[in-house]
């Protein structure tokens, strides 16, 4: 059997949540099948899941590997042996995804929180969506065409709420977008080996070629810098827009929670206030290595 095209890669840890991620997992599910049926690539994408450990029991999905807790733990373990981390409890969305990398065979990779959805092309998204205002097609139709273009080394998708169709959330991902997109436009600038300026890709879901990926990675451990626990996104794109082209498809959607990251009203205070707490992390990434998010207000 042939390489899958998609290596959809995701980590959790203390996810036990079972309905959401059955929710989740019934709508990766749905989104590879539309693919694979109008394209006729069978088994064209797997799905990575690195067990971190604390979770629910992940549901059954087909072409997936979940890599065990105790795999997680070996690997970690290694990264601390060969001093590409520091300390024995260090712990980070970034070190499942390179683990991930690791065992990945697609010519696409895409990074991806457990907590998000695709766009499936499907009436599906309209749980999600006005349906007036948003036009999504199936998110892995959309990213294939954008790989095509020679110049592209990374996709982007729109980003919508996954848990609310309030106008303030949706806002507030919508500015994201547009700060998404404006970014793309601006070439990277490094400061002692920093990418303080560049793209600023949200981690949700970064698609990126395996090959890329490759170049980029530390050690052959992986593209993500294991040493960080905020804005490793920033730096992973900018560092991948040295490499070519990072290409925004706003055809392509992925529903994202809300919950916890964007506020119900329009709280102008309280979103300056995150602005101004956040902007170092987002301005130098890689300068607060050890560090977790601390964006309260």
């Amino acid at each position: 059997m042939p390489n899958p095209i998609f290596s959809v890669i995701t980590t959790g840890r203390h996810e036990n949540d079972s309905q959401v991620l059955k929710e989740t997992f019934d709508n990766w599910e749905v989104t590879k099948k539309v693919f694979e049926d109008r394209t006729g690539k069978s088994g064209a994408i797997e799905f990575l899941v690195a067990d971190a450990g604390e979770n629910a029991e992940f549901p059954k999905i087909r072409d997936s590997k979940v890599i065990s807790p105790k795999e997680y733990d070996a690997y970690r373990r290694e990264l601390l042996k060969k001093g590409i981390i520091k300390y024995p409890g260090w712990d980070t969305p970034a070190i499942g995804r390179n683990l991930g990398f690791k065992h990945a065979k697609g010519k696409i990779l895409v990074f991806h929180d457990i907590d998000s959805l695709f766009s499936t092309g499907t009436e599906m998204d309209d749980a999600y969506l006005f349906a007036e205002l948003d036009k999504y097609q199936n998110y892995f139709e959309v990213m294939y065409q954008a790989f095509r273009r020679k110049d592209v080394v990374a996709t982007v998708p729109s980003l919508r709420p996954r848990d609310s169709l309030k106008l303030g959330r949706r806002f507030g991902i919508m500015g994201a977008n547009f700060l998404t997109r404006f970014s793309l436009k601006v070439p990277t600038v490094e400061i002692l080996g920093i990418p303080v300026i560049g793209a600023s890709v949200p981690g949700c879901s970064i698609s990126l070629l395996y090959d890329v990926a490759a170049r980029m990675s530390k050690n052959g451990y992986g593209p993500y810098d294991p040493e960080l626990g905020v804005s490793e996104d920033q730096k992973i794109s900018r560092l991948m827009s040295k490499l070519g082209r990072i290409s925004y498809e706003r055809h392509a959607g992925v529903f994202t929670r809300t919950i916890t990251r964007v506020s119900d009203g329009y709280d102008i205070a309280k979103s300056l206030g995150y602005a101004i707490k956040g902007s170092t992390y987002f301005m130098f990434p890689g300068l607060f290595k050890y560090r977790r998010h601390s964006l309260t207000i």
